[in-house]
């Protein structure tokens, strides 16, 4: 288990040797409404363009939180059960539901998502270390 940290730099702060891992970056906005933690940990997050049958144990997720003048970006892993999909509703795009279990807040991040994830603005992110 990861422990919880004030401030975490990099995405690699939080993934292991021989961990395979999608990360994702959402909003608080319209897209919120796919990303539902439950207080025992488990949940999920949805409507996620991903390379069918993903070899992939972990999930994290970035969650940005945009307050007024604030905003705070949430850094959470946890264990995915299933992945979902492609959803019908999206005809012709893989877009999929990552269910996931035992999701911890692992801590906070100052960086942007790109400079979190060392990536582009793409809002999936796989590692396979």
């Amino acid at each position: 288990m990861i422990k919880t940290k004030t401030n975490i730099n990099s995405i690699y702060d939080l993934v292991e040797d021989n961990e395979r891992t999608v990360a994702v970056f959402t909003t608080h906005d319209e897209w919120s409404s796919n990303l539902e933690i439950n207080s025992n940990g488990t949940g999920f997050t949805g409507d996620w363009v991903l390379r069918r049958n993903p070899s992939v144990e972990y999930v994290i997720i970035y969650k940005r939180l945009i307050n007024k003048n604030t905003v705070e970006n949430y850094i959470y892993k946890g264990n995915i059960t299933s992945i979902q999909g492609p959803l019908s509703k999206y005809i012709g795009r893989s877009r999929y539901i990552i269910k996931f279990s035992g999701l911890n807040l692992c801590g906070v991040t100052q960086e942007n998502w790109s400079n979190f994830a060392d990536c582009g603005a793409n809002p999936v992110r796989y590692i396979n270390t």
